[in-house]
């Protein structure tokens, strides 16, 4: 009898300390999950820079300007034989800030805006002459992703 009280304590034993063991993986499981939960909580609440803001530094800050541009950008610069694709080293800077309606003599002018892109174009209709260039929201910050500079 005293033979088989020893082997029920010992599996009682036994099966508590198991139990404990897994509660404190569960405790641990469930603390990570709300841990993980407000890091992605935390990083959607995060501000998202404001275009304008943006817009007003990026067009006249050389260092921040060259800091938001998405090396390599989509677009190319062709002026007549001359033709490259946009990189760091000539990389030209751009003072003229995005603005809803710019009056620039026989230039057309459109902006397409969403929260995440903007896109704006400046042309003269059958002149072989456009500009175009892109920003987006990229980790809540503004970047130019895209810029065409066509003067044939």
């Amino acid at each position: 009898m005293m033979k088989n009280f020893s082997k029920f304590i010992i599996a009682f034993v036994s099966i508590t300390f198991l139990s404990c063991n897994d509660g404190k993986k569960v405790e641990r499981t469930n603390q990570d999950l709300i841990e993980n939960k407000n890091k992605a909580l935390k990083e959607k609440l995060e501000i998202v820079e404001n275009f304008g803001e943006f817009n007003k530094k990026f067009h006249s800050d050389s260092i921040f300007q060259v800091s938001r541009v998405d090396f390599p950008i989509g677009g190319k610069h062709v002026s007549g034989f001359e033709q490259y694709n946009w990189t760091r080293k000539n990389w030209e800077f751009h003072a003229i800030p995005v603005s809803e309606k710019i009056e620039i003599g026989e230039y057309e002018h459109s902006l397409i805006k969403t929260d995440s892109l903007i896109t704006e174009r400046f042309w003269i209709p059958d002149s072989g002459f456009e500009v175009e260039r892109q920003f987006k929201l990229i980790n809540n910050k503004w970047f130019l992703i895209y810029y065409n500079d066509i003067n044939l």
